[in-house]
């Protein structure tokens, strides 16, 4: 007779897999860890196969893991997409969301589909940009909501701060007496006022190489060796001959003019993904 598979359990190992281990989607799925750990094994004894295996203080995917990974993912995916056909969803209407062009690699697509999936009947535009523009553009009334870097004098709501890291070409044979050059954003642009102030509080000699409107172009700059800038911090970062450089501000904006139940769900979904993967300080 075939083995039904909870679909709990297998909502836990997805959660384990994306969220970094078993303590990560505890948080991410309001649980203690001792009862992921206790679903695991259930799942373990319903699937009669070995899912984990220790490395260090580590525990990792086996073959069998990953393969039953696949299929959780595929079975989440219908399942959660039939629940979401087949219940009626009162929030409805268009949504116009900024996001600033590093927290997009950070946490958009995590957002997007959550909120897609919890409220399909709401149609919504995403605007990738510069956090300058997509403030100006809240003022403007052409956003609804935005999630970006605050400079100074501006009026979002602050969410928390995030590390940010120098970004170095490899090799880095960049000499102290030499003088630095950057790869930045125009201005007006927080990572770069970042960088300047560190700079020059450290007295570094710097110059502006290279400039591009768009993230992918300041990368590959710095991937071709044009010299050096800053973005968002990752776990484990490799500490950086230059000087420490000052966190970030990550705040939301809300068009004043806007006010809907879809916006509000849009809101608490954003907040609770900061909260639980503890992407801000």
């Amino acid at each position: 007779m075939p083995q039904n598979l909870d679909i709990d359990l297998l909502r836990s190992l997805v959660a384990i897999a994306d969220h970094g281990g078993f303590s990560q989607a505890a948080k991410r799925l309001h649980r203690t860890q001792s009862a992921i750990s206790l679903q695991m094994k259930r799942l373990e004894e319903s699937s009669g196969t070995t899912l984990f295996l220790k490395s260090g203080r580590r525990r990792i995917l086996t073959e069998s893991g990953e393969l039953l990974l696949n299929y959780a993912r595929r079975i989440l995916d219908l399942n959660d997409e039939a629940a979401s056909l087949l219940r009626p969803d009162p929030l409805q209407g268009h949504l116009r969301l900024g996001v600033a062009q590093d927290f997009a690699d950070r946490g958009l697509a995590a957002i997007l589909a959550q909120f897609t999936r919890s409220h399909p009947a709401v149609r919504l535009d995403v605007q990738i940009d510069t956090s300058s523009l997509l403030v100006a553009a809240i003022h403007a009334e052409q956003l609804d909501m935005a999630v970006a870097f605050q400079s100074p004098g501006d009026e979002g709501e602050c969410l928390g701060l995030i590390p940010i890291q120098w970004i170095l070409p490899e090799p880095f044979l960049w000499q102290p007496s030499q003088v630095l050059p950057l790869v930045v954003f125009a201005p007006p642009c927080l990572f770069r006022s970042r960088v300047i102030g560190a700079l020059d509080q450290a007295g570094i000699p710097w110059r502006v190489a290279y400039t591009s409107p768009s993230l992918p172009g300041i990368l590959a700059a710095v991937e071709a060796g044009l010299g050096v800038t800053a973005r968002l911090a990752a776990k484990g970062t490799e500490k950086s001959p230059l000087p420490a450089l000052k966190p970030v501000e990550l705040a939301l904006y809300r068009n004043s003019f806007h006010s809907s139940d879809a916006l509000n769900a849009l809101d608490i979904i954003i907040r609770e993904y900061l909260k639980t993967e503890d992407i801000v300080v």
